[in-house]
């Protein structure tokens, strides 16, 4: 089987466990997930309404492909996501107490990140939504998941001026403009020349 190049497994951890421990807790996750590839584990404040755990965030660049090694993982494939069977098995450590996955392949890493200011080229698609020029902040990366994983191209949702629902644009439509915003976490909009406004109508 033919690997894509880009291949990536993201994992959410919450584990209970105090403050102290956060360290080592890192390392044994960097040393349990080793031997399935290239890992970095990073460590995240505890969510306010679960302050009891700690929280992981793992990014999995696996050696076999996004879906064997979730397998290996012990996840199986619930038709719309991976899901870990309720058998009462730990993940990783006896102190897991939630796990969560995703994965992605493609023939290249997605270039921009959800926050992202960029500015839309000339093209079919962009002429079709009349943004030829416009800049506009990226949501999320996504491929078409038919094609196979070594020939996917990226293309992204991102958030016009004066739009709720986003629009889908390929990679190759959007140039950077060293720009990048929070996007999720507070309400925002964009300007016509990229700049996004908080709530209080403020850059």
């Amino acid at each position: 089987m033919v690997l894509a190049p880009y291949r990536l497994i993201w994992l959410a951890l919450w584990v209970e466990a105090s403050p102290e421990e956060s360290a080592a807790f890192t390392e044994h996750f960097r040393t349990a997930l080793a031997p399935h590839g290239e890992v970095a584990v990073h460590a995240r404040d505890p969510f306010p309404r679960t302050p009891q755990m700690l929280h992981f965030e793992i990014d999995l660049t696996p050696r076999a492909s996004t879906s064997e090694c979730l397998r290996a993982l012990g996840f199986d494939w619930g038709g719309h996501g991976w899901e870990r069977p309720v058998d009462g098995r730990a993940f990783l450590h006896p102190a897991v107490h939630g796990a969560q996955c995703g994965e992605m392949e493609a023939a290249t890493a997605p270039r921009f990140e959800t926050g992202d200011v960029v500015r839309v080229r000339d093209s079919c698609g962009a002429r079709e939504l009349g943004l030829v020029g416009a800049e506009v902040i990226v949501g999320f990366p996504d491929y078409d998941a038919d094609t196979k994983p070594q020939c996917r191209t990226w293309r992204y949702s991102v958030h016009v001026e004066g739009q709720d629902e986003t629009e889908d644009l390929a990679e190759g439509d959007l140039e950077p403009t060293g720009r990048h915003v929070q996007l999720y976490g507070e309400r925002i909009s964009v300007t016509r020349d990229g700049v996004a406004m908080g709530p209080s109508g403020t850059a």
